[in-house]
């Protein structure tokens, strides 16, 4: 884990930094904050800190505003037929949403199509042609859509069909002969280009219609946090008007009530946005049926209105269990096929739907730390969706291969691909040897971006400062920072809780999902927490409460968890399996691809010191880059092969290639250990006393109830007799079960003891 922190501050900058705190009337942390944000005048931070329609543009600064406002009128005063042509995203529904309200506010009711995935993005002349045939179309106007459809717009044109185009996409070097409003079209001196398709449609919207457009800003908020788009300058005012609209119950639309459920009783924020109504949204279009969206928009029967939302939430269910046997088939691909030995990996499968496959690639990218591109069939060729890690541009290594292409688009990060069967294979070649022809280095540890460490205890002030500082999402992440502790008693916020909590001097921690942190934080070793700051409220009480988002461990001295490791080792015997090691030579640490090395007793570290620059984990590896894994609870997917540094106690399933690179012992621990059975029974008659007594974990139960010398021999013990179900672990505590009778050699655990002591 690589924790990346903001810039360190000159003296100039402080004294910047504390003016607008000055005149801002805010904490100088929190104006350090805006200027990380690039907030660096008083101007720009009064503007940011007070978000607003103030902060709207004139659509007129657009180009093309004018002659389509113009062009529109002249529809309406002729009576012609407008068709509004959308996406099958969350942008291109609320774009499309959009425009069909304001075009009605204007006095046309135009019809509305979003296509389907799988026919394809921008403009389907066989669509249009089946809609002009039953009702002729005059004017269509495109959004979120249609700026590279130079030559479909002339063939519409050749069909006496004008089309103005509203899109935000980047735009090509010849555009489209026609009316083109898109604010990243260079020249023009809109001042902003980051809106969503729905932000320029909503533009087009208030050209005609003025304030009313406000009214759906909603709809325009939704797509800005949908589409990723940056919340800062027009995006940030536009996200907070539409926010405002969904936390009124005046104006909380009942398509929005419906698809929120109980939340819609919560405050509804960019996040509640971002994680519960645009995936419902997308999962229409993802499942074949982008126009349930967009008739739940424009409904105003309430029976109905329910119907279609409870039909998007059960399409969003199905989604989520499609996108998992997807993944899990692509990560079965990828290791069967040994794709892992790839700087880029790339799956296809002809069953696979286009839907699903950009999800399935960002997870991918998680589990493997490397550029994915997972691609499904579509019309006898190959259809992908490619992301990437941080500091890799997947787009311009797509752009070096685009000689093998049927067609491509996209960003640094993601990008959209279409590549013939045949050329598949030559696809995979040539970005991997793009990677090694370039010279790139993929950053494959993961990163964490941190604000600054915090050693003083968290003021109520800031952290509601910091909430002033909503929406967050893309540009405006939420703050996180780091501080420092020892061992930490973490607890479940309640018995069975998958929640913990625990207290620090600088904040009270709340770990959702925090099982995984609750043995590195107990560990008497030096770690970092990473955390964010929230104000929460219970019952009218406001508190400052930490929310853990991970713990990083100082595994530099290992003198101190001996008992640990020891305790992590002699558990695994009872799973463990008879393994035959490849014999390994010094080409195992050339390091060529990440290499996960094993060592189990860290005194023997010293051994190889080639390995010192590696990074250093215990029990469980942290990503994918090459590193050394202490005492392993299990071996994890996404490496070439494993290398035992030392001869394990017990062995770990592994479906890879496992080396041995040397035959040191790594569990002289052992010595420690009695098998004669006057010691089993002078421990064991301890523990019948000591039945009932609380167990928060095993080391802090025998370090208070037994002397040093006999640490190792109580935690051998207890890991047998707890084996054989002699003793058991209920609700916290530890009890002896007099009924149970079982002989030590039952147990697999003394049984492999035995068998290296005799």
């Amino acid at each position: 884990m690589k924790i990346i922190y903001g810039k360190k501050l000159s003296g100039d900058e402080n004294a910047l930094i504390n003016k607008i705190a000055s005149e801002c009337g805010i904490l100088f942390d929190t104006a350090r904050l805006l200027f990380y944000r690039g907030i660096d005048s008083i101007e720009k931070a009064k503007d940011f800190l007070n978000p607003s329609k103030r902060g709207f543009l004139s659509p007129f600064k657009l180009c093309g505003i004018m002659q389509a406002v113009q062009k529109i009128k002249e529809a309406k005063d002729n009576n012609r037929q407008v068709l509004v042509y959308g996406d099958y995203d969350a942008d291109g529904v609320c774009a499309t949403t959009v425009l069909y309200y304001c075009l009605k506010e204007f006095g046309i009711t135009a019809r509305f199509v979003v296509p389907e995935r799988e026919e394809g993005y921008g403009l389907n002349i066989d669509k249009i042609n089946a809609l002009n045939n039953q009702n002729k179309i005059d004017l269509i106007i495109t959004v979120d859509c249609g700026i590279s459809d130079y030559e479909k717009i002339e063939t519409l044109k050749n069909c006496g069909i004008e089309v103005i185009v509203t899109d935000h996409h980047e735009p090509p070097e010849i555009l489209p002969k026609t009316i083109c409003i898109n604010p990243k079209i260079a020249g023009q001196d809109y001042g902003f280009n980051e809106l969503c398709g729905a932000g320029v449609a909503y533009k087009l919207g208030y050209a005609l219609i003025g304030e009313k457009a406000d009214a759906y800003l909603d709809f325009v908020s939704l797509a800005t946090v949908a589409d990723s788009m940056e919340l800062v300058g027009e995006n940030r005012d536009i996200t907070v008007e539409g926010l405002k609209l969904f936390n009124n119950p005046k104006t909380l639309r009942k398509c929005f009530k419906y698809l929120l459920g109980d939340n819609a009783n919560r405050e509804i924020t960019a996040q509640t946005i971002s994680y519960n109504i645009a995936p419902r949204i997308n999962a229409g279009g993802r499942m074949g049926d982008a126009d349930t969206a967009l008739q739940l928009f424009v409904e105003t029967d309430e029976n109905r209105i329910y119907d279609l939302a409870t039909k998007l939430t059960e399409y969003n269910i199905a989604r989520q269990a499609e996108c998992d046997r997807i993944y899990k088939q692509a990560k079965y691909k990828i290791e069967s096929e040994n794709l892992t030995d790839n700087d880029i990996i790339l799956v296809a499968d002809e069953t696979w739907k286009t839907g699903f496959i950009g999800i399935v690639a960002a997870k991918l990218v998680e589990e493997f730390s490397r550029p994915v591109l997972v691609f499904a069939g579509l019309d006898g060729d190959f259809k992908g969706s490619a992301r990437s890690v941080d500091g890799f541009n997947i787009y311009d290594a797509i752009c070096d291969a685009k000689d093998l292409l049927i067609a491509y688009g996209g960003h640094s990060q993601a990008a959209g691909v279409a590549v013939s069967k045949d050329n598949f294979p030559a696809l995979s070649k040539h970005l991997n040897d793009y990677v090694k022809n370039n010279g790139v280095k993929l950053e494959l540890e993961q990163k964490i971006y941190a604000e600054w460490h915090i050693d003083k205890p968290i003021s109520s002030r800031f952290a509601r400062e910091i909430d002033a500082l909503e929406p967050f999402g893309v540009g405006n992440r939420r703050p996180m920072f780091t501080m420092s502790v020892n061992a930490i008693n973490s607890q479940p916020l309640k018995v069975g809780s998958q929640h913990y909590s625990f207290k620090t001097d600088v904040i009270e921690m709340l770990d959702f999902n925090g099982e995984k942190h609750v043995l590195p934080l107990s560990l008497p070793i030096d770690k970092k927490i990473i955390f964010e700051i929230n104000v929460s409220s219970f019952k009218g009480k406001e508190s400052v409460k930490g929310y853990v988002r991970g713990v990083d461990v100082d595994y530099g001295d290992f003198s101190q968890l001996k008992l640990h490791i020891f305790q992590n080792e002699i558990s695994k015997i009872r799973w463990a399996e008879e393994k035959i090691f490849n014999k390994a030579d010094q080409t195992v640490f050339e390091n060529k691809k990440p290499t996960l090395y094993l060592l189990f007793d860290p005194d023997n570290l010293k051994l190889y010191p080639q390995l010192k620059n590696l990074p250093i984990s215990l029990f469980v590896a942290e990503g994918k880059t090459s590193s050394v894994l202490v005492s392993p609870k299990t071996i994890p997917t996404g490496f070439e092969k494993i290398v035992y540094l030392d001869l394990p106690l017990s062995a770990l399933s592994f479906n890879g290639k496992s080396y041995c690179f040397n035959s040191v012992c790594g569990y002289k621990d052992i010595d420690r250990l009695s098998i004669e059975r006057s010691e089993f029974g002078r421990i064991f008659n301890k523990l019948i006393n000591l039945s009932g007594s609380a167990i928060i974990d095993r080391i802090t139960f025998v370090k208070n109830n037994f002397e040093e010398k006999d640490y190792y021999q109580a935690l051998f013990v207890i890991e047998v007799l707890t084996e054989l179900k002699i003793l058991v672990e209920v609700n916290g505590k530890l009890i002896y079960d007099q009924k149970i009778k079982n002989a030590l050699t039952n147990s697999k655990v003394y049984s492999k003891i035995y068998s290296l002591k005799v």
